[in-house]
């Protein structure tokens, strides 16, 4: 199915102690190649620091990876379109917040798959814009465009995201529960 799903996870990249890895990629070994785009391991925050969410406009988000740079040193540039309904002073406050500052998201596809932009290597970008639009019939919505550089195009996440200090969500289940 295409698009995301509405709700998008983020934590400040000064509030993560910790990064899940990458494999490692090993030529001529028969490697799975199901394994090189999953990330190993979970995201640890520093004490007291929970992931937040921010909730997005029904069907209207979208994630797109292409290569970038020269042989011998490519990459991918992961870029997001997060399209939030109105502009909320919270919305609003985000987007100041975001604008520059390093954040790390963490989106659910709809197939139920969660996957990360942002990394330890390289800065993500959010660029925040708005729109209050003209008709009566328009949407007032703020667009979140992401954009970061990744050794990946847009790494699966199957850990846990700390929400509070009683709760996780289990990201390869999808199931916020209690922290054991």
């Amino acid at each position: 199915m295409p698009g995301i799903r509405r709700r998008l996870y983020y934590a400040s990249k000064s509030d993560i102690a910790t990064f899940p890895k990458l494999p490692e990629i090993k030529t001529g070994e028969g490697t799975n190649m199901g394994t090189l785009a999953v990330l190993s391991g979970d995201f640890t925050l520093t004490t007291e620091k929970y992931w937040k969410f921010i909730d997005l406009k029904d069907e209207a988000s979208n994630v797109t990876f292409e290569p970038v740079g020269e042989n011998g040193s490519r990459l991918y540039n992961n870029q997001a379109n997060a399209i939030v309904t109105g502009m909320s002073d919270e919305v609003k406050g985000f987007a100041r917040q975001a604008l520059n500052d390093d954040v790390v998201y963490v989106y659910q596809d709809r197939n139920g798959k969660f996957c990360v932009l942002g990394n330890e290597s390289f800065k993500c970008n959010t660029s925040p814009s708005g729109d209050t639009a003209a008709e009566a019939t328009g949407a007032v919505t703020t667009t979140l465009a992401i954009q970061v550089y990744d050794e990946c195009p847009v790494p699966t996440y199957t850990g846990k995201l700390a929400l509070s200090s009683t709760e996780e969500l289990n990201c390869e289940t999808g199931q916020v529960t209690k922290k054991t």
